[in-house]
């Protein structure tokens, strides 16, 4: 506890009073955060534009252990992606990445990875609007996979065969996720063609950028199973649809 200092994407504000900003922050160094900003709707407010959201900030804030709220002390601009949000594709991809991470991201856990993955994604959405759609479902798996909600997608939920790279059999995919060989499918599972499979398994080894271009690069047929089978577990891992519509913008 005590003074914190951290680089943060800004989520969210809501209005406080008449001069005051709540503020939800993704954080490096202490996960979710909700803070109190004094005066940050003064004209002359010292935070300037730096506390809108869809921007990095070096965030310097106080922390008391019985408090779930921080206080805002400092917050400088380290790169904006207000200007993005100019571009409809952008503004839906990227409320949609936001809103993930504050369904998912439980308050004051840090969690690196999850930072660097929403930090990446943001910036490479912010510069690729038209792969808002792809970038979206890359950000999915990846939530899932960092929270504990994807499964691993290496063996047979059956018999345990591997069902890797070199698995030269037929593969299939339940609602929930699991895998099958085809000996113990089971009712209503989907086959799963390699394609979208090495699709669903590869976003641990590849960031956005790589992935999304393999992504629209695959069969129109492999990136409907992947993009819904990401969006079903999502709805499954929160038990209902997310607050934010998935974005739409590139092809599936």
């Amino acid at each position: 506890m005590g003074l914190v200092e951290t680089q943060a994407i800004v989520l969210q504000t809501y209005k406080l009073a008449d001069a005051d900003k709540i503020v939800l922050c993704m954080t490096e160094k202490s996960g979710l955060v909700r803070g109190v900003a004094r005066g940050a709707r003064r004209l002359k407010s010292k935070f300037g534009a730096s506390l809108e959201p869809f921007t990095l900030i070096h965030l310097t804030f106080f922390e008391k252990e019985t408090r779930e709220l921080v206080t805002i002390k400092g917050a400088e601009i380290v790169k904006s992606y207000f200007q993005a949000s100019g571009s409809p594709e952008a503004f839906e991809g990227l409320v949609y990445i936001l809103e993930l991470v504050k369904e998912f991201a439980p308050p004051h856990h840090a969690d690196e990875r999850l930072f660097k993955m929403l930090r990446a994604c943001v910036d490479f959405l912010a510069g690729q609007p038209a792969r808002a759609a792809s970038v979206s479902t890359y950000t999915e798996l990846w939530t899932l996979r960092l929270t504990g909600f994807l499964p691993e997608f290496k063996t047979c939920g059956g018999c345990g065969v591997p069902l890797g790279e070199s698995f030269r059999g037929q593969r299939y995919i339940s609602h929930e996720g699991v895998l099958w060989c085809q000996d113990c499918r089971r009712g209503g599972a989907q086959p799963l063609c390699a394609e979208a499979y090495m699709l669903l398994s590869s976003t641990r080894q590849r960031g956005p950028a790589a992935w999304s271009e393999s992504f629209e690069e695959a069969g129109e047929e492999s990136r409907r199973v992947v993009s819904e089978t990401a969006r079903r577990l999502v709805r499954r891992a929160l038990e209902r649809e997310p607050r934010a519509g998935k974005a739409s913008g590139a092809k599936i």
